[in-house]
């Protein structure tokens, strides 16, 4: 959830022409990222808020804006053949986007402190049912956040290779929950039992950004990806399967076992319907895996803040303070983190879409930016703020959904912006 993944590859230059694939091909890569366990978490929390009904509402609806939104960005990754950090400092200039991509960091060590917590609860779940012996899932949490850090350093590409087994178990032990939950239960009793309402989520337009905050990272990257398409037209199949198919069905998927078990814990519940150790340590792989990903691409962006620290050096700090972050207890706020995600991420979509369409012909990885584009730097802290009012006074949202706000003020703002300036404001 905290990525799509990305790739090194022609990171200076043009895809060829024969390295290109297909819209198909791109949203499997999605959807097979998208199948970890912080992402079965988010769908089961929906649904033990919601009820399977108007959660479906929500997932399918944040799945179709999502989609939509990611149909755009691919394009401009298949249009300009340009990784989406190029793309970012093309819009924002050179230190205007060091300040995007530590932000983007940030957001990624976020999920690595969820993702680090629930590896953290499902090893301690797996010693004591094969062991019977209860360890602090904290000191199993800080244990494993080092060995994601060792992992990153010295075995990525071992692990990268793990996560091809261990994702497809992952899919078949949700495949296997959800033929448990339907034993014995029909559809109209599922749906019919309630949600508890958390104060985060009381209504389906609360849940859409919710959902939109957990995929908008991965959305914000999809240049990375999308450059590789065959056409700009190939992001039609590319969003509408991933985003628009693939990840509500996941999400909603995985939050069927919890309708047994309302109080959103997926691990327990998938304890309750009968699964057992071998579930549980598919899932620690999977989750190791994952945090891999999240800390291998945060690192990346850090170095880019500070090119003058050693890569061994940048990965270790990240991974400290992801772990730090897990051991703070950030998933007893993870609906809230997701909230933020969804008031600061969308306004950086919402620029270089913008900036794609007014003057994508100068952009070029070779081109030295200004310093600090301004138009596009007072249009996110405009959208962003105001989204953050949203979340505060109802008075404040236009759309009825927050998320929504932030990306259509920020394009709007960044277009009245940029065509004030004639040229971009730049300090030098």
């Amino acid at each position: 959830m905290g990525t799509t993944g990305s790739t090194d590859n022609h990171s200076r230059e043009p895809v060829p022409a024969s390295e290109s694939v297909s819209g198909f091909a791109i949203a499997t890569v999605i959807i097979g990222v998208g199948i970890t366990l912080p992402a079965f978490v988010v769908g089961a929390q929906l649904v033990a808020a919601l009820g399977l009904r108007k959660a479906a509402i929500a997932m399918l609806s944040g799945g179709a804006f999502t989609a939509l939104l990611a149909f755009l960005t691919m394009r401009v990754g298949a249009k300009t053949r340009l990784s989406t950090y190029s793309i970012i400092r093309c819009c924002f200039g050179d230190w205007g986007s060091r300040f995007i991509n530590l932000l983007l960091a940030l957001t990624l060590l976020g999920w690595y402190g969820v993702t680090a917590t629930l590896f953290g609860d499902a090893l301690q779940n797996t010693i004591e049912g094969v062991y019977g012996v209860t360890l602090s899932p904290l000191l199993l949490t800080a244990l494993g956040g080092a060995l994601m850090i060792l992992t990153t350093l010295f075995g990525f590409r071992a692990i990268e290779k793990l996560s091809r087994v261990a994702v497809p178990l992952l899919l078949a032990v949700l495949v296997f929950s959800v033929w448990r939950v339907f034993d014995g239960q029909t559809l109209a009793t599922l749906m019919a039992i309630p949600g508890t309402s958390t104060p985060a989520l009381q209504s389906i337009p609360a849940a859409v950004s919710v959902l939109v905050g957990s995929f908008i990272v991965g959305v914000t990257l999809t240049p990375d990806l999308a450059r590789f398409l065959r056409t700009p037209s190939d992001a039609i199949p590319a969003a509408a399967l991933s985003y628009g198919l693939g990840y509500p069905a996941i999400l909603l998927l995985a939050g069927l076992p919890v309708l047994l078990n309302t109080d959103g814990d997926l691990i327990g519940a998938m304890q309750d319907i009968g699964l057992g150790v071998a579930a549980l340590l598919v899932m620690v792989f999977a989750t190791w895996t994952t945090n891999v990903n999240n800390l291998y691409s945060a690192s990346l962006g850090v170095a880019r803040v500070f090119p003058g620290v050693p890569d061994w050096l940048v990965t270790t700090l990240c991974g400290v303070l992801g772990t730090a972050m897990a051991l703070a207890g950030i998933m007893n706020v993870f609906i809230g983190f997701l909230i933020l995600l969804g008031v600061f991420v969308p306004p950086i979509a919402g620029i270089y879409l913008v900036a794609h369409y007014r003057r994508s012909a100068e952009w070029t990885d070779a081109a030295e930016p200004a310093r600090v584009v301004w138009p596009a730097v007072l249009a996110w802290g405009l959208a962003s703020g105001w989204g953050l009012l949203g979340y505060v006074n109802a008075d404040f949202v236009l759309s009825g959904i927050p998320v929504v706000d932030t990306l259509l003020i920020a394009m709007a703002s960044f277009a009245t912006f940029d065509r004030l300036a004639s040229e971009s404001v730049v300090v030098r």
